[in-house]
């Protein structure tokens, strides 16, 4: 038997058939953009009469989008379509895609990132964190990380060259530049204590430590 068309369809609701009869279950669809709520089924029943249902449809909403550090978020309306429009702080640049849309699931599409700008590039592995300012690794300094850090000073006109290396003027060698070279081995107990100078044993002299001292008479 057929059946009177379902006069309670909710707002912005389709239904599944065109033609109905009793005992037909029929679903209820929303249309885009709208999330159905309740029950998607009505059936007829044999009086010709439809089973009540509290469906509805709802607009989709994906609520306040994502914060974007050191950016200028501009849109208020939050529901399926809506879009927002991001722009970078000064010193920042966009990565991305400037728009962020409400998508039919209630989640926003990706975000843009913006990023900081160095006008010269950080040197050593350092990152440009803030506008025209590098954050250093372990062991660099200075605007753009160009300046290595040695902790102990470098001695005896050593440079630092490197974290924790030094470059040693010449006759001094060793980590920080503290060990004197003597060319000629210091000889007979004597110790290298300044480039090509030993300290001797009393017994002994010479730059070398080679020549043994004359006893007096």
């Amino acid at each position: 038997n057929p059946c009177p068309v379902p006069f309670v369809i909710p707002e912005n609701a389709v239904l599944s058939e065109k033609e109905f009869y009793v005992d037909q279950n029929v679903s209820i669809k929303c249309r885009e953009g709208f999330l159905l709520r309740g029950q998607s089924t009505i059936t007829c029943n044999p009086d010709e009469t439809w089973t009540q249902t509290s469906a509805k449809c709802e607009k989709i909403s994906c609520g306040p989008p994502t914060h974007v550090e050191n950016a200028i978020a501009r849109g208020v309306h939050y529901q399926y379509g809506d879009m927002i429009t991001y722009s970078c702080y000064s010193g920042y640049m966009l990565e991305g895609s400037l728009r962020s849309v409400c998508l039919e699931n209630g989640t926003w599409t990706s975000p843009p990132v913006c990023r900081a700008v160095c006008r010269f590039p950080c040197q050593n592995g350092g990152i440009c964190q803030r506008p025209n300012a590098c954050s250093c690794p372990d062991g660099w300094m200075g605007r753009l990380c160009e300046e290595p850090i040695c902790i102990l000073p470098c001695l005896n006109g050593g440079r630092c060259v490197a974290p924790y290396q030094c470059d040693c003027s010449p006759g001094w060698t060793g980590s920080r530049c503290h060990t004197a070279v003597c060319q000629s081995p210091c000889l007979n107990g004597g110790k290298c204590v300044r480039p090509n100078r030993c300290h001797c044993l009393s017994a002994w002299t010479g730059h070398d430590c080679s020549r043994k001292r004359r006893t007096g008479f």
